[in-house]
């Protein structure tokens, strides 16, 4: 929280230039407020618009230079950007070779068609585009563009004036989280442009509007099915009230109808990851990934909160589940967040609600409003916040295009429409600007992966390991899976699974790109895994394969190998799926790594092979077993009644006949 609550000036450029800027504009607007408001009306509107939507996008392709120093940054945006190449690649979800641990990990589920993340695929569909014409980071500031003038377009349906609506398009411009939003690749700039859109075209409903709207916010449910299903709440009770009667069942059922390409597109993304045209793909990951069962769903009760993801958060707050209070609690931060991302000026954003009662006999201004409320409501039953410096509370981002035509509303009818810009602007550079360095510095400052490295050490072609979920996400392409002609990017795990990989894909040219979280800095250096021990660590199958029962995630201790294990919790009881390889078919001495409490039991399952162990002293131990017969690539079955952490599975030598 500390860089929301930070205030006063920066030493930073971006924010000193604001600084003066703001001060410049808001003593215009205090000692010229005639001619100000004036200028605010003068020329016609589509140069006025034009001209915003030009300023937003070269601001927010600024960000990207500036802030995000030039790609993604965030886990969930590097989670976007692999799977919008994998979509312009025409693949839902992709093959990998094996083993399929050198390719899984955070925020991927491996299903029946291969491999893919776990993020609904509308937003990725839109920045497939970019890929596919070769600049997937204009994406964003072309949605940037189009919120101006959707938001423009938005105060006019709602009737409020031509100054309410350019100041709506200003304050649109001037947002710091929109420019984040339209910067790094994440869903909600897509999303507040579907939802700004399909609502107002709702308003006046006619058999184009609503096909548009119905369009629209079927690919808002493709995008963010919460905020998807409220958009189509709103819609339906649009047509329903404000249509006439004769016409009122054919424009339900046209509404219907245009919902379907946006549902057809989730539903065969949820079939391709999940194999269940109807199993979300989030709930499938965190099946896998996270516990307790059950824990990332919305709603209350107990069991909820995820203790590996979201750890911190739930064992602070989440104790004793999720109630009424906890929702209210969690709300409550996402709204304070909130006040700032909406024009950089917290207190400003209580105007929002007073416009929306002073206004309240305008039936545009009802309907945005009560779009506003029901999105904040609808996440209530969710119990992580979401919220991160420069971010902001990203899963309300999705109502700024219209909180910034009622308070563009609020603003104008305060008399306060000449100073807005240069309060705005303040705003950020006193206030907000703190979230957005925090957010450049985070984790190294750089994109974990930086493909201009690779392409100036020459390597054309070939096998290149990373160490980072991040970096693994911006480097690996779906299309490149043959070493000969193309850089296949694949997951460093310092084990068997290297090894494994590197002979599967015919010894190719290898390198290993390692990132320094410390100081930012990349490298690539010529890599071959060393043919010793054929030990699998653990902690590289998580995500599992399956789980039948229990849960398990990635833990942390000194006696571990690599100081990293997988941490199996029954539930009374456990029973989990891993990766297995052997250089060939042939029977070996399995060794099993592992921490657990004296008398501990685990069973290995290995086609028809079982193996018991039991742990004999407290704290980490080797265990070994009798000969047991594996395939080149194997599944198996890990069951168990006791907690403990699994350290690695070692194949040493060939046993005695």
């Amino acid at each position: 929280m500390s860089p929301l609550l930070e205030l006063g000036p920066s030493r930073d450029p971006v924010g000193l230039c604001a600084l003066g800027l703001g001060l410049v504009l808001l003593a215009a607007g205090i000692l010229g407020r005639a001619r100000c408001r004036a200028w605010l009306v003068r020329g016609s509107s589509v140069w006025w618009v034009g001209s915003c939507a030009l300023l937003a996008a070269l601001l927010s392709a600024g960000y990207v230079a500036y802030f995000l120093r030039g790609g993604p940054r965030i886990i969930d945006a590097t989670s976007y950007f692999l799977e919008a190449r994998a979509l312009a690649a025409g693949k839902l979800a992709f093959a990998i070779p094996e083993p399929t641990g050198s390719f899984r990990g955070r925020f991927s589920v491996f299903g029946p068609a291969g491999l893919a993340v776990i993020f609904p695929p509308g937003y990725p569909l839109a920045l497939a585009l970019g890929f596919r014409l070769g600049a997937p980071l204009a994406v964003g500031p072309l949605l940037a563009a189009l919120l101006v003038a959707a938001t423009y377009r938005a105060a006019k349906e709602l009737e409020l004036g031509e100054l309410t609506a350019r100041v709506a398009a200003v304050l649109s411009l001037l947002c710091a989280a929109l420019r984040y939003h339209t910067a790094d690749t994440m869903s909600h700039g897509l999303s507040a442009l579907l939802l700004v859109v399909s609502v107002t075209a709702a308003l006046r409903p006619a058999p184009r509007r609503v096909v548009l709207a119905g369009l629209l916010s079927g690919w808002l449910c493709a995008t963010r099915p919460m905020t998807g299903i409220v958009a189509v709440a709103i819609i339906g009770m649009l047509v329903t009230l404000r249509s006439a009667p004769r016409r009122r069942l054919l424009l339900l059922v046209t509404t219907v109808a245009s919902l379907v390409p946006g549902l057809a597109l989730i539903a065969c993304y949820q079939r391709a990851a999940t194999g269940s045209f109807f199993h979300s793909t989030q709930l499938a990951y965190y099946a896998l990934a996270d516990g307790p069962p059950g824990c990332f769903r919305w709603g209350f009760g107990a069991g909820i909160g995820c203790r590996f993801e979201h750890a911190d958060f739930v064992r602070k707050h989440l104790e004793h589940g999720f109630g009424l209070t906890s929702a209210l609690y969690v709300t409550g931060e996402r709204l304070l967040w909130h006040a700032f991302d909406i024009v950089n000026v917290a207190p400003l954003a209580v105007l929002v609600p007073w416009f929306s009662w002073n206004a309240r006999d305008n039936r545009g201004v009802r309907w945005a409003a009560a779009t506003i409320l029901l999105v904040i409501l609808a996440y209530l039953p969710f119990y992580f916040p979401g919220s991160y410096p420069g971010g902001g509370s990203r899963l309300l981002a999705d109502v700024l295009p219209l909180e910034h035509v009622l308070l563009a509303g609020a603003l104008t009818r305060l008399g306060l429409a000449a100073v807005t810009p240069g309060l705005v602007l303040l705003g950020f550079a006193l206030s907000t600007v703190h979230a957005h360095l925090a957010l450049r510095e985070r984790e190294g400052g750089r994109p974990m992966f930086d493909s201009r490295l690779v392409a100036d050490a020459h390597v054309t072609h070939g096998l290149v390991w990373v160490e980072t979920d991040h970096g693994f996400a911006l480097g690996h392409d779906p299309a490149a899976q043959d070493p000969k002609t193309s850089v296949v990017v694949a997951r460093f795990r310092g084990d068997a699974h290297d090894r494994a990989l590197w002979e599967e894909l015919g010894r190719p040219a290898s390198f290993r790109y390692g990132y320094s979280i410390a100081t930012g800095s990349s490298s690539l250096i010529k890599f071959a895994p060393p043919a010793a021990a054929w030990r699998w660590e653990a902690e590289a199958e998580w995500p599992l394969l399956s789980v039948s029962a229990g849960w398990a995630h990635p833990d942390f201790a000194a006696c571990l190998s690599q100081g990293r294990g997988l941490r199996v919790e029954p539930t009374p009881n456990a029973e989990v799926e891993l990766e297995l390889g052997a250089p060939r078919r042939e029977r070996y001495e399995l060794t099993v790594g592992w921490l657990a409490s004296a008398g501990a039991r685990l069973t290995l399952r290995v086609g028809a092979q079982t193996v018991a162990f039991v742990h004999r002293t407290d704290g980490c131990e080797a265990s070994g077993s009798t000969a047991m017969a594996l395939e080149p690539m194997n599944r198996v079955t890990l069951a168990t009644s006791s907690a403990l952490v699994l350290d690695y599975l070692e194949l040493t030598g060939v046993a005695s006949k």
